[in-house]
């Protein structure tokens, strides 16, 4: 079956381009701060440790409105860092915020060997990406309609609505037709749940705009809160096509080194499977589970769910934090189970002169029932089992890359990042990996990153300039994989340029 979004078809894509041409005059439905700046969520992320910030901040995009109030707040002296971060916030925000002005996009990107395994920040997917569009915000409604021409596509779609939104306020809360990318949770790598690897899907999206307290004492504990809710529809070519995709977050920080999320995604429906109130509840309820409380025939999808949780505290003057996600495969007696893993530890702080830095040490699993050591799994792990599933066989999966951690199934990888932003917002970013692509060997047609165990080596250097003429991202890196079946190894090196230049 040939794929409708080759025609901008799936509703969610006709939707975005009617409402865009609609829409005329949104406090604040948008706009977001998108996924794919590490700068500038570490920089978002020194204020939220400081204090600056009160807001949640795992679940991206987040909103503009929310961030730029409590900066409005700020008063007395910062130390140099947080200071530095401050300003950079209040510019970016100075930029994205102007009601009534059309903002003008444009983006070309260049990639020799494509990045395959994506991390928070934006790489090109493709080996060419040149990109258009506009942006505007009001007092009720808001929207982006960006248009990408992509050369040699893996996925046979030449041109994308991806970025695209529009949006309305409705009192504290937004509705958008969106197709932005997302990323649950604090790793800098990774998400087990949900993130920016795969294209975004097309959704209809209900975000919390301010995260404000609830004002009753039984439940002021909870601190500020955001909450979203998302039902999409993937691609045509799957093994069912046109599946729902249905996500929910919920984050709060009932302290402020404090920052807790439980996550829950499922898919759906789609052709040939039925869609009705029925299938609904018993996806929401958790009945899912064939044989034990539904009938495999009435087996409304594939579901996960889970926990994360971020701490920061400060030792001998070292601002420092740590975090974890958990995220199950499958339910019993309603709570998520099976779990692949997540265990990080970062710090930040000012190098002197050189400017602010960050560090981060991640280490993902994605085995169901990973085990708490770094072999080849316990009697408990249960291969080829995330991001499967024997009714949507297809997976957790957007046209073929993982919804969540770009890894796939069955992975062990160890992470060491950086990231340094001098005076003159100019960043530089390393990245070092190293670990095991599908590690019990299982051979496994279904992940897309490697089918059976393979050792996985990676290193990337990265380098941001602003200048008056756009912003301009190079990086260099070179992967090494070694099949241990067949005993033969590989390298590439790869290179992508990449030139974002908003207003004029």
């Amino acid at each position: 079956m040939a794929d409708s979004n080759t025609r901008f078809g799936p509703w969610p894509y006709r939707a975005l381009t009617l409402a865009a041409l609609l829409t005329a005059s949104v406090a604040h439905g948008g706009p977001w701060v998108e996924v794919g700046r590490s700068d500038l969520r570490s920089d978002i992320q020194i204020l939220a440790d400081a204090g600056v910030i009160q807001g949640a901040v795992t679940t991206w995009p987040l909103a503009w409105s929310d961030i730029a109030a409590d900066l409005a707040e700020v008063s007395g002296a910062l130390p140099d860092y947080q200071e530095a971060a401050l300003m950079r916030v209040r510019a970016a925000a100075g930029q994205q915020m102007r009601s009534g002005e059309v903002i003008n996009h444009a983006r070309l990107a260049l990639a020799e060997k494509p990045v395959q395994i994506r991390s928070f920040e934006t790489t090109p997917r493709e080996k060419g990406e040149a990109q258009v569009g506009a942006s505007w915000i009001g007092d009720r409604f808001a929207y982006r309609l960006q248009s990408t021409f992509v050369w040699d596509p893996q996925d046979d779609k030449n041109l994308r609505l991806d970025g695209s939104y529009a949006g309305m306020a409705l009192g504290n809360w937004s509705l958008a037709l969106s197709a932005q990318d997302r990323w649950w949770g604090p790793g800098w790598q990774s998400s087990l749940i949900y993130s920016n690897n795969a294209r975004p899907i097309p959704s209809i999206v209900l975000d919390r705009s301010s995260t404000e307290p609830f004002q009753s004492k039984w439940l002021a504990w909870i601190g500020h809160w955001d909450l979203t809710v998302q039902v999409g529809q993937m691609e045509s070519s799957r093994a069912i096509p046109d599946t729902v995709f249905f996500g929910m977050r919920l984050n709060f920080r009932p302290f402020k080194n404090l920052e807790l999320g439980l996550s829950r995604t499922a898919q759906l429906c789609g052709d040939g499977r039925s869609c009705d109130f029925g299938i609904w509840t018993d996806m929401l309820i958790g009945n899912d589970n064939r044989g034990t409380n539904v009938a495999p025939e009435d087996e409304p999808g594939n579901q996960l769910a889970g926990y994360d949780l971020r701490w920061s505290y400060q030792a001998f003057g070292q601002p420092f934090a740590l975090y974890t996600q958990l995220i199950g495969e499958d339910e019993g007696n309603r709570f998520p189970q099976k779990f692949s893993g997540q265990l990080g530890f970062e710090t930040w702080g000012q190098l002197e002169s050189l400017g602010t830095y960050r560090l981060f040490f991640e280490w993902s699993d994605t085995l169901c029932n990973f085990p708490l050591v770094f072999g080849d799994g316990g009697s408990g792990s249960q291969p080829n089992c995330t991001y499967n599933h024997p009714i949507y066989e297809s997976g957790y999966r957007r046209y073929g890359r993982p919804i969540a951690a770009a890894f796939d199934n069955d992975a062990s990888i160890f992470t060491l990042g950086t990231l340094l932003t001098d005076s003159r917002s100019n960043t530089w970013r390393l990245r070092l990996g190293f670990g095991n692509l599908n590690r019990l060997g299982e051979p496994d047609p279904a992940n897309r990153v490697a089918q059976v165990k393979t050792r996985y080596r990676e290193i990337e250097l990265a380098h941001r300039r602003t200048t008056a003429f756009g912003d301009f991202n190079l990086g260099v890196g070179y992967e090494r994989r070694a099949n241990t079946v067949t005993s033969r190894s590989e390298g590439d090196a790869r290179v992508y340029v990449e030139w974002v230049y908003d207003t004029w």
